[in-house]
């Protein structure tokens, strides 16, 4: 969100609409305040909350998926206070997959190479963890 480009909110968009529409959930956007993507809801009930990655290799280009801590730290407090789930959906290149937040991930220092800033505390979810959702 804080550098989220127009071409990946919109790669973006097209993942939650596909998502919501393959399993019937109205995805609702959410207040930047909670740091997630969305929740869905199914009729009046809220099912899950999502976060949303859209990459530009492939699933097999690393072993891990990485995502800044502070998003974890979010998921976790989200899932304490509702009781629901929250997933990681990342699109690669060669498929879309998901995991839930609370799965076995190692924690670590990374620096983005695109950006000029301090290195940062990420979560790395092991690629295989995920499963496979044919959405397209």
């Amino acid at each position: 969100m804080l550098y989220e480009t127009e071409e990946n909110k919109t790669a973006e968009d097209k993942l939650r609409t596909a998502l919501g529409d393959a399993y019937g959930y109205n995805m609702v956007a959410l207040p930047i305040k909670y740091s997630l993507d969305c929740i869905a809801y199914k009729g009046k009930e809220a099912k899950a909350f999502f976060e949303f990655k859209c990459r530009t290799v492939a699933s097999t280009e690393y072993d891990t998926a990485l995502v800044n801590l502070h998003k974890v730290i979010a998921a976790a407090n989200i899932t304490k206070a509702t009781g629901l789930k929250c997933w990681l959906v990342v699109q690669w290149t060669d498929m879309v997959g998901f995991i839930d937040f609370e799965a076995d991930k190692q924690i670590g220092m990374s620096k983005r190479r695109d950006r000029n800033e301090a290195a940062d505390l990420f979560a790395y979810y092991p690629v295989s963890g995920f499963s496979k959702l044919n959405l397209y």
